[in-house]
């Protein structure tokens, strides 16, 4: 993960905590998996710099998900810059992320925020059950039936979901050609 990944995975999770006021890492990453899909379906590109992989209570963007859950004890480069940023808010609620600064909304494109905000309303006031059941969808279900290999949810089943057309599932595979040919 470059210098550039981690700061804007910071920088998206800062955004959704000011628009929230904090929520759980729960909520954070549905609301980040659910913009991610939006984005995918509407422009053919993802904007997380990260792969959601089918856990058993949703997808998780997976860097992120480690660097969260090592924050208060930062072992690795991302969970160091995320601890400048975002914190636990304390003993009463061990499982919500505050913001310590605004977002730098220079790393995040018009088309970016306006998938996390529609985001953020659709899904920040759901409870556990409710996003846990809305984000077990065919994507998911697709990334968690796979019993060799990898559970990375696939971009372009995330934009299925949000029935994209079929030219559109076409040019987000074939983006994901180039990408993995440039690596």
């Amino acid at each position: 993960m470059t210098s550039h990944d981690r700061k804007k995975l910071s920088e998206l999770i800062l955004f959704i905590l000011d628009k929230t006021g904090g929520v759980d890492f729960y909520h954070a990453f549905k609301i980040l998996y659910f913009a991610e899909m939006k984005h995918l379906a509407k422009w053919g590109s993802g904007f997380v710099p990260d792969e959601f992989c089918a856990l058993k209570y949703g997808p998780v963007p997976t860097h992120l998900y480690d660097a969260v859950k090592e924050l208060n004890h930062p072992q690795m480069i991302l969970s160091e810059e995320l601890s400048e940023v975002i914190q636990y808010a304390g003993e009463d609620a061990p499982d919500v992320l505050l913001p310590k600064r605004e977002a730098d909304l220079k790393y995040l494109a018009k088309s970016e925020i306006e998938a996390l905000e529609q985001s953020i309303e659709e899904n920040k006031s759901l409870t556990f059950g409710q996003l846990m059941r809305k984000s077990h969808d065919e994507a998911w279900e697709e990334a968690n039936r796979r019993t060799n290999g990898t559970n990375v949810i696939s971009p372009v089943s995330m934009a299925r979901v949000l029935n994209a057309d079929d030219a559109m599932l076409e040019y987000i595979e074939e983006q994901m050609q180039i990408e993995s040919a440039l690596k």
